[in-house]
């Protein structure tokens, strides 16, 4: 049994990272889950909004994105595919602009039944998140 992970995370625009990694971190429509090498093969819808991490995946230990629809796919030999509608790596997040959004969007009163404006929160809350930041 290999001891990495090869994991891939990419949206329909390009491959935003791919390498290896010890864990993967990533919530569903079902709950968290962490991923290890060894895992069951699994296939399951990315929650909206969701944060993914790749623990042990750079130099500095950990690769964080902002995921918004998508899916993540786990294989028996180890490999992990995060397709997502969207995503953004932390590093290419402009945090000012997406608290902007989120300040925005709470100030409008978002009603649950404008569900674009529900999602355009969600990402928003989600991008601060990948970044580091609370929302």
């Amino acid at each position: 049994m290999s001891k990495k992970l090869f994991v891939e995370l990419v949206s329909p625009e390009r491959e935003l990272w791919a390498g290896e990694g010890d864990m993967v971190i990533a919530k569903t429509i079902d709950g968290e889950v962490g991923i290890q090498p060894g895992h069951l093969p699994i296939l399951a819808l990315l929650a909206p909004g969701a944060v993914v991490r790749v623990l042990g995946g750079r130099e500095n230990g950990e690769v964080r994105a902002a995921v918004h629809g998508g899916y993540i796919s786990v294989t028996d030999t180890n490999r992990v595919s995060i397709l997502a509608e969207v995503a953004e790596l932390a590093e290419d997040i402009d945090t000012e602009r997406a608290r902007g959004t989120l300040e925005e969007a709470v100030a409008a009163g978002i009603a649950v039944e404008d569900e674009e404006a529900v999602h355009k929160l969600m990402r928003a809350r989600s991008r601060l998140r990948a970044a580091g930041e609370a929302a």
